[in-house]
């Protein structure tokens, strides 16, 4: 059946190509810079951020966009498969993470971003960025952003690609993709299918297979001298099973569905507008919910420097209980918002501040502050202080809704870091310092109905270490890492954050062969925030993956994640992959 559909897409796209390409003119949606929310930021970054191309990311091995992060360093990632899955930024809450997709916000759905609804296949690039950023893209960053974006390179040639892949599990996976640009325009279509038999977490006999189908369409062009236009289509499709940790019965159901409108209009040598409206339904467990945002950024060109002056509507609608007088049914806010980016004296500066007028918790402002400065051709320092906020998701304001209690606050967090970085003749090495405070933390209150209470203070802190350097021909990326996060209210360390992670990450690349070798290790972490539930055990995770090229367009692949086959928990109770095999081949035509 797919077979049929890849074949119907492709008859598809090439009709499309010949004809909409010629209609839609112009050259083409520019893509988006995390930390500075701008295709063409004037300054360097400041920011501690990860970034991942599409060939860094299959040198991973990775075969789902968890597994993906799973393998990233310096991020805290519990959950694995047939399980939940979460991730924390700096010993921040899973919630503290904002998930955008292609620079818009993936609604919040079981109190933490649905990870399990990107499609790892069409993923273009990844920016993971740490530290507050709801000055720039709204409550709910206090730990940092993870950007996934699906856009196509514009730079690319007129091309199609088929990547087929079979592994470990019962692991199979197809992906299409069709790219076109001429002088003025791009297309792009893809198509994905994966499926996973999974493995039995819990020991139990019953297996958690993943069943994802997966359709992108990327267009684009100049319908004026100065105007283009940009249209990003994505649905995806999963059946994912896992063990509920209540026992509960499954419903395996992810769903994500977004479509963009952009258009950008230059009205002077220094001057553009931006205008985006985003449409986006998700389904989880059966509730669905609609996410609608319009966006408008001006952008000013200055001597060096740049001002971005914006205004944002989001209205979150929980679909399941818009007929339920008793419980909240929408989720608002508009939001203004605005950033200067520039140099002073050779002073590298950006601040920025955002109004946001919350339909249930009033108006309040989040701020940043950003400084870094060249020493020497090779000594950069930096320093950030920010603020933020996360405002309680539908499920937490229903379950107080519900239960009477209408008083809870929003997270507010501030945080300061200070960095170093500096190029040797042998390499790079640098180092991160960071503290936040984040106040009127949510915590979950048992009783007869449940409810959600402000539970004072967590306290965060750590550093950061990366060396880089060539090895016997081989490139070495290494950093160290360390966290702690304490509740003022237990004096405790809060669950699932280890308090020191490492990653060696070593590439070679000849002619024909590319080779990568990641090790990742996390050290013990308490199983929850009250330590009654003993410990996890740390482990480390050696993941092993090559590709050879056969011709231009013919290339192999072969990944062996998990090498030493280490038995490990991310959760209590919950056994994670074992040693996985993939093999893979791509072929351009």
């Amino acid at each position: 059946m797919f077979t049929k559909k890849l074949i119907l897409a492709a008859s598809l796209s090439a009709i499309l190509v010949s004809q909409a390409a010629y209609a839609v003119i112009g050259p083409i949606k520019i893509t988006l810079n995390t930390e500075y929310r701008t295709s063409n930021p004037v300054i360097g970054d400041i920011a501690t951020t990860i970034k991942l191309d599409k060939s860094e990311i299959r040198a991973t091995g990775a075969r789902t966009f968890t597994g993906l992060l799973q393998s990233i360093p310096s991020v805290s990632f519990e959950g694995g498969q047939g399980n939940l899955r979460a991730l924390r930024l700096r010993g921040n809450e899973a919630s503290h993470t904002l998930l955008l997709l292609d620079g818009h916000k993936v609604t919040i759905t079981g109190s933490q971003p649905n990870l399990d609804v990107i499609p790892l296949d069409q993923i273009e690039r990844i920016e993971i960025s740490k530290g507050p950023f709801s000055s720039l893209y709204g409550p709910g960053a206090i730990g940092g952003v993870i950007h996934v974006f699906t856009d196509k390179d514009i730079n690319s040639i007129t091309s199609s690609k088929i990547d087929v892949s079979s592994g470990s599990k019962g692991t199979v996976k197809v992906n299409l993709n069709t790219y076109f640009k001429n002088e003025n325009s791009y297309f792009d279509f893809a198509a994905t299918d994966f499926h996973t038999d999974g493995i039995d977490a819990l020991g139990n006999g019953d297996l958690d297979p993943i069943d994802r189908t997966t359709y992108g369409l990327n267009l684009g062009g100049q319908i004026t001298e100065n105007t283009s236009i940009s249209v990003n289509l994505l649905d995806t499709k999963a059946i994912i099973q896992y063990d509920d940790p209540y026992g509960s019965p499954v419903l395996p159901d992810n769903n994500l569905k977004q479509m963009n409108l952009g258009i950008t209009h230059n009205y002077g040598k220094r001057s553009k507008v931006s205008f985006d409206i985003m449409n986006q339904d998700i389904q989880r467990r059966t509730a669905k919910y609609e996410l609608n945002t319009i966006t408008v950024i001006n952008e000013i060109d200055l001597d060096n420097s740049k001002l971005s002056l914006g205004l944002s509507n989001s209205v979150d609608k929980d679909l399941n209980n818009l007929s339920t007088p008793s419980v909240a049914k929408k989720i608002k806010h508009t939001d203004l918002f605005g950033q200067w980016q520039g140099l002073v004296a050779d002073n590298e500066i950006s601040v920025g501040a955002r109004l946001i007028d919350h339909d249930k918790f009033n108006s309040h402002i989040t701020y940043n502050l950003n400084w870094a400065k060249d020493l020497t051709l090779t000594t950069r320092v930096n320093a950030s202080f920010g603020s933020a906020t996360n405002l309680p998701d539908h499920y937490k304001n229903n379950a107080n809704i519900v239960a009477g209690k209408t008083s809870l606050n929003p997270e507010r967090s501030k945080n300061i870091e200070l960095g170093f970085t500096n190029n040797f003749k042998w390499g790079d090495a640098g180092i991160k310092l960071y503290k936040s405070r984040v106040a009127d933390a949510f915590k979950w209150q048992s009783g007869s109905p449940a409810y959600y209470i402000n539970d004072g203070t967590v306290n965060i802190q750590g550093a950061e270490l990366s060396i880089g350097t060539e090895l016997f021909g081989w490139e070495l990326d290494s950093s160290i890492d360390f966290n702690k996060a304490i509740a003022a209210s237990t004096d405790l360390q809060k669950g699932r954050r280890p308090n020191r992670s490492i990653s060696l990450n070593l590439n070679k690349s000849s002619e024909k062969w590319k080779r990568n070798i990641n090790w990742t290790a996390h050290s013990w972490v308490w199983d929850k925030d009250n330590h009654s539930n003993g410990k996890n055990g740390g482990y480390g995770l050696l993941n092993l993956s090559t590709s050879y090229d056969f011709t231009e367009n013919l290339s192999a692949y072969l990944n062996r994640n998990n090498v030493l086959d280490k038995n490990y928990e991310m959760a209590k109770g919950y056994d994670t992959l074992g040693k996985t095999t993939t093999l893979g081949l791509t072929y351009n035509f």
